[in-house]
């Protein structure tokens, strides 16, 4: 019972002081990876239309990845959380169904510009609402995906920048009860983007995020909304799954930390491909090949879902070609697809890469590689007549392979690179490294810009 407010009485009564050194050091991980991300959707043509939205519109101090004009926290939210999550590189809680990357940091970045917070606040603030999000995702259960056909990240991201939020505020329970109460009306995302790979799934979380920051400064007016949000018979629980667990909600709070199992993505495509994009890519590093020699692709243990969510092979977008695994791996037969501008829409078209997507197999056969820690699956790809037996296991990035401070800091480097120069980019890692140290996080947040022309 009252596991919201409960929930909402941990998050605002923990302080910096209590989490755990690895806990810190992870945040410091995913909020390079977060940077990371939304330099590689800066300058998408879904990230251009959001911002045209707000700009010369929303007025406020925040900044915007690779622009050089600013706007209102809520606009740099949404704008911000479309480029983080708009390409297909932020890292998910699989887990949980969840995407704190996206519901978290730009809604805290975009308040912490705003309110001048300090190192060790922001931090705080991201652990907190990046494990707050994480129990709502498991206690809610995959099964409001799997099941009801909800777009899972969509509806549950408010939370996050809720919960964030309101601890980046000062929040008392009481507060935050109601923030996270107006937050669980906002939840949503329809899976229908997946058909035609149209670009809502672009949207989804960070509307999400602009959502939870918005529903804590309503909450610090004193709006108010249910303080059974998760649990109630009418509450998001029981409303977007069909068999939710409220009990894990709250299960080994403080003492068990489930952010630490957040996956990092080495490619920009859906995270149930990374696995089996990882080992071509370990496949192409040792093996030279051209890529018309390939008769055959065969692919085990993915099933009749696979098929049908991820089975595309003639892609007409760029999130159908990301959303399909067939194109993914033909892609990644013929390119470095670690490198974002790889995947780019003119390949749609090319002939090389639509053949050898259409000679992709899925097998239902075998282990499955789709979630991180599963059992390994294999591919085997045939190339004149010579079959190759490749190895599905863990990449770098997933929880059982996890990567450094220095991994990520490269990864970071890789797609702000075309953005900002290296002295800026290095600054940013160093800076990220000491974040306990920085006196106001405004200046970090003002790096992500880039001059005026």
């Amino acid at each position: 019972m009252n596991e919201t407010y409960r929930l909402a009485e941990w998050v605002a009564r923990t302080t910096y002081e209590d989490l755990p050194s690895d806990v810190m050091d992870a945040i410091k991980i995913y909020i390079l990876d977060d940077l990371a991300a939304g330099f590689a959707g800066a300058r998408t043509s879904w990230a251009d239309m959001a911002a045209s939205l707000h700009h010369q519109t929303s007025v406020g101090p925040c900044s915007l990845f690779a622009r050089s004009w600013t706007t209102s926290a809520s606009a740099a939210a949404l704008i911000n959380g479309v480029m983080v999550g708009g390409f297909e590189c932020d890292h998910p809680f699989s887990q949980g169904n969840c995407h704190p990357s996206v519901a978290v940091f730009p809604a805290l970045l975009a308040i912490a510009e705003q309110q001048h917070l300090d190192g060790r606040s922001f931090l705080t603030a991201m652990a907190l609402g990046y494990e707050a999000l994480c129990r709502i995702g498991v206690a809610a259960t995959r099964a409001v995906e799997d099941e009801r056909g909800f777009h899972g990240p969509g509806t549950n991201a408010a939370f996050g920048g809720a919960a964030g939020v309101g601890k980046a505020l000062g929040f008392s329970a009481d507060l935050l009860a109601n923030a996270l109460g107006i937050a669980g009306s906002h939840g949503g995302g329809l899976l229908e983007f997946f058909t035609e790979g149209a670009m809502t799934k672009r949207l989804h979380i960070g509307r999400g995020s602009q959502m939870g920051l918005e529903s804590a400064l309503l909450a610090a007016r004193g709006f108010t909304g249910p303080s059974t949000v998760l649990e109630g018979e009418h509450g998001f629980f029981h409303a977007y799954s069909p068999s939710p667990r409220p009990e894990l909600l709250l299960e080994g709070i403080g003492d068990r930390y489930l952010l630490y199992d957040i996956t990092i993505k080495a490619y920009p495509c859906h995270v149930s491909f990374q696995a089996v994009v990882d080992a071509i890519q370990r496949f192409r590093a040792t093996r030279t090949y051209n890529p018309a020699q390939i008769q055959s692709i065969r692919i085990e243990g993915t099933g009749r879902f696979f098929e049908e969510r991820f089975g595309e092979r003639r892609p007409t977008t760029l999130m159908g070609a990301q959303y399909g695994l067939p194109w993914s791996v033909a892609l990644a037969l013929s390119r470095d697809v670690a490198d974002p501008m790889a995947w780019s829409e003119d390949d749609l078209a090319d002939a090389q890469i639509s053949r050898l997507a259409a000679l992709v197999e899925l097998n239902a056969g075998g282990a499955r590689f789709g979630t991180p820690g599963e059992p390994s699956a294999e591919v085997t790809i045939t190339i004149d007549g010579s079959a190759h037996v490749l190895p599905v296991t863990d990449w770098k990035g997933a929880p059982t392979n996890p990567c450094s401070y220095e991994d990520v800091a490269a990864k970071l480097r890789r797609y702000a690179e075309p953005y900002l120069a290296g002295s800026r980019i290095d600054e940013i890692v160093e800076r990220v490294a000491g974040l306990e140290r920085e006196g106001d996080v405004a200046g970090l947040a003002a790096t992500i810009r880039t001059l005026p022309r």
